[in-house]
């Protein structure tokens, strides 16, 4: 057999359009799941949700397709009443910071990630799992896994909501006294922690077009105009992430390279290892850095909707099957091998 690669998913946030990448990971596990399965899964706002679930798919059964089967059902039979409640005049006048409380999507996290699920998270031949929110008191993000020391299964899922939490529209997640939000703010598509992983094939799922299209929107609406400005900032946000992962993929194929020329000649060997182990070259070449392949392509071909935040089972039910077909496209041969 095959030796499996060191392989990451990495999952981008987007709401709704979550199905997507549930139709993806439908695919991967019914065409591949035989060759392997991710050593590493990560994600930011739905790709929190998506990637515990993705990591459990690692699982023997029936705890394997339990994970796959739970994921799918909610994107394809949720609507927004099951994530959202709408506050009312009165409770926005008391409380106006935001437009939506997100009990429902609380109650739906912990119902889904079982405790023996999360204890499985914890195991050692369990893939390392990981989500990212953002901390608003100092502005940084915060990668949390169930690996991590001392991690609980409570303290995870309320990593996991704020992860999803977009400001303004959704409540704030109190971590630790501090108020927590979205991961997408500082990191869209979280490919850092995987990179520094040690993963060598990135399977990364995005939820927009790779060209961001012109909405229809007249914006005469507070709503329309702020969901229009997120979508904007984090669409900079993700070309950034994936333009310094493909940095660094670049720079680890030009320092093997070099190596290949010039490791035989024992004197040339030890001045690029001198050069290489530089302190301020250990982002993009340091020891740990073995990205070999990002895999392309894995992105609707049009916007899958203007606000990510209406559950739509039928429409969810549709992207699901468009990720599919897209990861069938994508996808020629096992990501794992």
């Amino acid at each position: 057999m095959q030796e499996t690669r060191k392989t990451a998913l990495v999952v981008s946030g987007g709401g709704a359009k979550g199905a997507f990448a549930v139709g993806v990971l439908k695919y991967i596990f019914s065409t591949y799941r035989n060759s392997g399965w991710f050593a590493i899964t990560g994600g930011t706002s739905t790709g929190a949700l998506i990637s515990p679930m993705a990591a459990l798919m690692a699982a023997p059964d029936p705890m394997g397709i339990q994970a796959l089967r739970t994921l799918i059902r909610s994107y394809t039979t949720v609507d927004t009443s099951d994530i959202l409640n709408k506050k009312n005049i009165f409770e926005l006048v008391e409380l106006p910071d935001c437009l939506y409380e997100s009990h429902p999507l609380n109650h739906l996290i912990h119902r889904h990630l079982r405790t023996e699920w999360f204890d499985w998270l914890k195991r050692p031949e369990a893939p390392y799992c990981y989500v990212v929110y953002t901390n608003y008191k100092n502005g940084e993000k915060v990668i949390v896994s169930p690996k991590d020391r001392d991690m609980t299964r409570k303290r995870f899922i309320k990593a996991i909501l704020a992860s999803a939490s977009v400001p303004v529209v959704m409540e704030a997640t109190i971590i630790d006294h501090t108020v927590c939000y979205d991961g997408g703010v500082r990191d869209l598509l979280p490919f850092g922690p995987a990179i520094d992983l040690g993963a060598e094939t990135i399977v990364p799922i995005f939820l927009d077009p790779e060209k961001f299209e012109e909405s229809q929107s007249r914006f005469n609406r507070m709503d329309k105009i702020l969901l229009r400005t997120l979508d904007i900032m984090k669409d900079e946000t993700r070309r950034n992430d994936y333009d310094m992962a493909t940095l660094i993929n670049i720079g680890i194929q030009s320092k093997q390279e070099l190596f290949d020329i010039f490791g035989k000649d024992p004197s040339a060997l030890d001045r690029l290892n001198k050069v290489f182990n530089k302190v301020e070259y250990a982002s993009l070449y340091g020891p740990d850095r073995r990205l070999i392949k990002i895999i392309k392509g894995l992105m609707p071909d049009q916007n899958l909707a203007e606000d990510s935040l209406i559950f739509d089972p039928v429409q969810m039910r549709q992207w699901m099957n468009w990720g599919e077909q897209k990861a069938c496209e994508i996808l020629t041969e096992s990501p794992f091998l």
